[in-house]
């Protein structure tokens, strides 16, 4: 992990400025970030692990999304296959409204046939890949009974992953009215799912974080749904699959509609770092591809990867009482990363470590906690999740055996006088 640090440039240790108390450090660097305005109406770009934003753009308005909704339901579903209340084997017959959808040339679909069944393997698989709508309903119904239980589950998930802004009206984001009798009840014929950015990089990383097997399927470039013996060639709808910019993008998931324009979430793993990046209104297909490449190129160009290791890090001390040392050195409680902007002269890190009481008493074993870190970044744009700082726990380096009993004794007497 040093040689990682050595290697981004960034000297952590030795510019680390410690105040007595409570500690602050700071990294600087040596230039101001270009700034970037992407042609869509918002974007968000954010760390897969950590949730920490590092580019926002009307990130918290919400806009039609089309299919790139198919990923809550995706989320739904990878939630029922591991709770056991569903298989990938599980077949289920599409009703006569979906085989019209699947059949409708206006929209992305497998075509279904009526009294044929399908196993959820291969919905799924059309529904990321092909980002098949009929489909996509019948994976709701499988799940749920009906599109009105599944949309209400839909609207349940979201607010359990905190998404509180969300207008959810269909398992797949087709406007209400080609949805026929599986319209969700007093809907107007024009509503459409809509989502913040946010709630679909939220969506996003829940799925890599609980479900990183969706990855083996969103970065196929197609499949073949055969439907006993009769075989369509699905072709994955995201183009950056085979692009040759040298990105590495997997996933995740487009989305098209009047309302919506060109939309896309989408996830690449560079370098062994995972970025989540989301766009919403750009102006055609083409063009949602090329904001998404400006973007990541964008982070990779003017941002570093900063890995903050236990033992190697923010050594600072607590003031210790009754112990045989005045002090214990503190190391923070787990492995740290964050993206930090390249070469600018304003503060890059600002570390605050807060004793976890006012008197911190020995003895300490090694490893006991004895405060908390709290990390934030200069121009920070917080986290997913509402945050505005990273926190970890801060450790005692060392152990610190306590006084005899008896000057212990004297000492708190000194102290009460």
């Amino acid at each position: 992990m040093l040689k990682k640090l050595k290697k981004l440039g960034i000297s952590f240790l030795t510019s680390l400025m410690v105040v007595t108390g409570i500690g602050q450090g700071f990294i600087n660097a040596d230039q101001t970030l270009p700034q970037l305005d992407l042609e869509a109406k918002s974007a968000i770009a954010v760390d897969a692990k950590t949730g920490q934003i590092i580019y926002a753009k009307d990130d918290k308005q919400t806009y039609p999304v089309a299919s790139m909704s198919k990923l809550l339901t995706a989320y739904i579903l990878l939630q029922a296959i591991h709770k056991g209340e569903i298989t990938w084997e599980t077949r289920v017959t599409p009703t006569a409204t979906e085989v019209d959808i699947s059949n409708n040339t206006e929209l992305t679909n497998v075509p279904l046939q009526e009294g044929h069944s399908y196993t959820i393997r291969q919905l799924y698989q059309a529904m990321l890949i092909g980002s098949a709508n009929a489909a996509t309903m019948l994976i709701g119904n499988a799940i749920s009974g009906t599109q009105t239980k599944f949309i209400d589950k839909m609207r349940e998930t979201a607010k359990s992953l905190g998404i509180t802004d969300a207008k959810i009206y269909s398992a797949n984001g087709l406007t209400a009215k080609y949805l026929g009798d599986e319209r969700y009840p007093n809907t107007d014929e024009n509503a459409e799912n809509e989502f913040s950015v946010r709630d679909m990089a939220i969506i996003s990383q829940k799925l890599i974080e609980e479900y990183p097997e969706i990855l083996e399927t969103t970065k196929l470039t197609k499949i073949d749904f055969n439907d006993n013996g009769e075989v369509t060639t699905v072709n994955n709808t995201n183009e950056l699959l085979q692009d040759d910019s040298n990105l590495e993008v997997d996933g995740l998931k487009t989305g098209t509609s009047d309302a919506a324009g060109y939309c896309f979430a989408s996830t690449t793993n560079k370098d062994g770092h995972r970025i989540i990046t989301v766009i919403a209104g750009a102006k055609d297909n083409d063009a949602r591809f090329d904001q998404t490449k400006n973007l990541l190129n964008y982070i990779y160009n003017n941002y570093d990867y900063l890995a903050i290791s236990t033992n190697q890090a923010l050594r600072q001390d607590v003031k210790v009482k009754y112990g045989k040392q005045s002090s214990v050195s503190t190391i923070i409680g787990n492995d740290l990363s964050l993206w930090v902007p390249k070469n600018t002269r304003e503060k890059a890190l600002q570390i605050k470590l807060t004793p976890k009481s006012s008197t911190i008493e020995a003895p300490i074993k090694q490893g006991e906690t004895v405060g908390d870190y709290q990390i934030t970044i200069a121009g920070n744009l917080g986290f997913i999740d509402g945050s505005t700082d990273l926190k970890t726990k801060a450790l005692a380096a060392n152990s610190v055996e306590g006084i005899n009993i008896f000057i212990k004794w004297w000492q708190m007497l000194t102290d009460a006088i």
